[in-house]
C-alpha cells in the first residue's frame, strides 16, 4: 500500500505502439467479459481511438496498466453533450460487473478531480445502448458517479447511451493516484 508520498497508482500518458497495443488488449479482454455475462459492449471503436492519435491515458498498478481512457478529440464532440456547459468527451476500458472494478472507479475520481481543476463542468462517455446493456452495466457505472441519460441517435447512426460525470473537487484521489504532468493535457472544452 502506498504512502502520501508514494501513491499505489499512477497516471501515464500511453504514446508507443506497445502501450497502445495493451490498452487496446485490454479493452478487448473487457469486451470478452461483458460478452460472456450477455453485455453487448463491441470494443472496435474503443481500439480505433487507442490506435489514433487521441490522447490516451493509462492507469498503472505496480507498472502494470490496470484501466484506461482516451479522449475524443474537440472537433468531434457529440451533439448531446455541446450545450450542457463546458466538458470533456471521453471513453474508458469498461468496468465488468463482478470483477474487480476499482480501476475504473479510480479512473472515474481522478477524472471528475482533474476535470475540475481545469474549470471544467461535464467529463461525458456515450456507451452502446443496446438493451443488454442497461441494466447491468449502467448499474455499476451509477454506483461510481456516472448518470445515465436518455439514449441518443450518434450521426453514423449508432444508438449510444449518454453518461455524465459532474467535475467536481476530489483531493483526496491524490492520496492513491499520482500523475506525470502530461497524463491527461488540457483538451478543448466544450463552449456553452
Amino acid at each position: 500500500m502506498g504512502s502520501l508520498d508514494n501513491p499505489v497508482y499512477v497516471m501515464l500518458p500511453v504514446r508507443t505502439g506497445a502501450a497502445k497495443a495493451e490498452a487496446a488488449a485490454l479493452a478487448q479482454e473487457a469486451t470478452r467479459r461483458l460478452s460472456d455475462q450477455g453485455i453487448d459492449h463491441p470494443a472496435d471503436q474503443l481500439v480505433a481511438l487507442i490506435r489514433s492519435q487521441a490522447t490516451v491515458t493509462g492507469l498503472y498498478e505496480d507498472s502494470e496498466l490496470t484501466g484506461c481512457l482516451v479522449v475524443h478529440p474537440g472537433e468531434d464532440l457529440p451533439h448531446w453533450c455541446r450545450d450542457l456547459g463546458p466538458g470533456v468527451a471521453v471513453s474508458l476500458v469498461p468496468p465488468v460487473p463482478g470483477h474487480d472494478d476499482q480501476a475504473v472507479r479510480l479512473l472515474t475520481l481522478w477524472l471528475a478531480d482533474h476535470a475540475a481543476q481545469h474549470g471544467l463542468e461535464w467529463v461525458w462517455w456515450g456507451l452502446p445502448a443496446a438493451f443488454e446493456t442497461r441494466p447491468t452495466l449502467l448499474v455499476s457505472l451509477r454506483d461510481f458517479g456516472w448518470e445515465d441519460l436518455p439514449a441518443v441517435r450518434r450521426a453514423d447512426g449508432e444508438r449510444v447511451t449518454p453518461l455524465r460525470l459532474r467535475a467536481e473537487r476530489r483531493p483526496a484521489s491524490s492520496v492513491v493516484i499520482s500523475a506525470a504532468d502530461d497524463a491527461l493535457p488540457l483538451p478543448k472544452v466544450i463552449a456553452r
